[in-house]
Order: structure tokens, then sequence, then C-alpha cells
């Protein structure tokens, strides 16, 4: 077994068969700070892990997500 599945074995035994998992989400603040550079931003959230991937379920207009929608809207 090479380091890289070794990695998925042990997170897949950590956090997955249904297991309910706290997750930190890191995304960009909405505003940025005094000096008008981007603030990162950390949150946790729920997460379900199955096949390889973290699902996560939040409400659309969080901050979380305003974050996110707004990264994949820059130029």
């Amino acid at each position: 077994m090479n380091m890289y599945e070794e990695g998925l074995k042990i997170i897949e035994e950590k956090f997955g068969n249904g297991k309910d998992n706290v997750i930190s989400m890191a995304t960009i603040a909405r505003e940025p700070n005094a000096e008008g550079k981007p603030r990162p931003c950390s949150c946790d959230v729920d997460a379900f892990y199955e096949d390889g991937c973290f699902y996560v379920t939040t409400w659309a207009k969080s901050n979380k997500m305003l974050q996110r929608e707004e990264s994949y809207n820059l130029d």
C-alpha cells in the first residue's frame, strides 16, 4: 500500500462509516480589512464523508456560502 492509499484508509477510518463530523471550512471574508486586503475566515461545519468526498449542508444565504459564491465570480 502506498502513502496515498494509506492516507485514504486513515481518513475513511476516522471520518467514514456514517459518522457525523465537524470540520473547518476556510473562505475569504466578504469585506476587506482596514488596509483593503482580503481577510481569511474559518468556520466549523457539519460534514459527511463518503467515497473520498466531504459533503456539507448549509443555508444558501449563510456568510460562508456567500463568500464562496463571490470567490467564483472573481475575474
